[in-house]
């Protein structure tokens, strides 16, 4: 007999080396998550798979889907997949995305999206990771920002320019993936989420989030079209890595996605960690639109 059951921080014991790495140290440290919903399938009394769902300010994200060798192609994952597609309506979200390295997912998985009525998995960034210890290209940090150029914290940005930057992003300004007003501004890191102004204008941002004391997100990264030609962002992210490094001694890692439809921007990345890369990968990903 098959249970599918919400997991608190007592029952979530039996399942939680079934999942990720990652999940499990939240997990067993009792981090207060409340945007997160752990599932587990028993079969006749004994764990057999588990899948986690996160709720936050970008919808509906699938973390983790996943059942025991012994208990596969019985249907469990199907199962454990609907019961989300269940959970996340409830918390106010008509979406679920997962985003995943496929070699990390058996076809199975896919299978189990497919029959679930998902989208076609799709490539949608490429992921770019480095270490603080790594150091630089020589090119990235040779040059610094000056007059009329100035460089100030995401977080002084003033609501006049706020707004400014709202009303040109209605206007078509910069891509709806690349609007920095997708997080709340407390969310971005205050040391290394920069604005670059030109002539007392803001031209351009950088916004990252610090997800651990050693592991900075590069989210976002926007310059107007016509400095992007004269190498503006390229300047901004040596900035912005330059300030995370010599910032806490516990900063380590550091990385950024970029769409895999943005030539432009995949072969900067690649040239910019040419040789100090530490991972480099394709992220795929699948979503489905919930009925309320």
């Amino acid at each position: 007999m098959l249970t599918i059951q919400r997991l608190d921080e007592t029952s979530v014991q039996s399942f939680i080396l079934m999942m990720a790495p990652g999940l499990r140290r939240s997990l067993l440290e009792r981090k207060d998550e409340p945007g997160q919903i752990v599932l587990g399938a028993s079969f006749w009394g004994q764990p057999a798979g588990v899948t986690v769902i996160h709720i936050g300010n970008d919808g509906a994200q699938l973390t983790d889907l996943y059942v025991l060798p012994a208990y596969r192609q019985a249907g469990i994952a199907t199962a454990l997949l609907a019961a989300a597609e269940e959970e996340v309506p409830r918390a106010g979200v008509g979406k679920i995305q997962t985003h995943y390295r496929p070699n990390e997912h058996t076809p199975a998985f896919e299978r189990v999206l497919a029959k679930g009525g998902w989208d076609p998995p799709r490539a949608e960034y490429w992921l770019f990771w480095t270490r603080c210890q790594c150091g630089f290209n020589p090119w990235l940090t040779r040059y610094h920002f000056r007059p009329p150029y100035e460089l100030i914290p995401w977080r002084e940005v003033t609501d006049g320019e706020r707004q400014a930057i709202a009303q040109r992003g209605a206007a078509g300004w910069y891509p709806s993936n690349l609007n920095p007003f997708s997080r709340p501004v407390d969310a971005w890191d205050a040391e290394t989420s920069l604005v670059l102004r030109y002539q007392g204008e803001i031209v351009g941002w950088s916004l990252a989030v610090r997800e651990a004391p050693d592991q900075l997100q590069v989210v976002i990264m926007f310059v107007d079209p016509p400095l992007q030609r004269l190498g503006r962002a390229f300047m901004l992210a040596g900035e912005v890595f330059q300030r995370y490094c010599r910032g806490s001694s516990e900063a380590d890692y550091c990385y950024c996605r970029v769409s895999a439809e943005n030539e432009p921007m995949l072969r900067w990345a690649r040239r910019s960690f040419e040789g100090r890369t530490v991972d480099e990968y394709a992220e795929w990903t699948s979503q489905k639109v919930l009925s309320s």
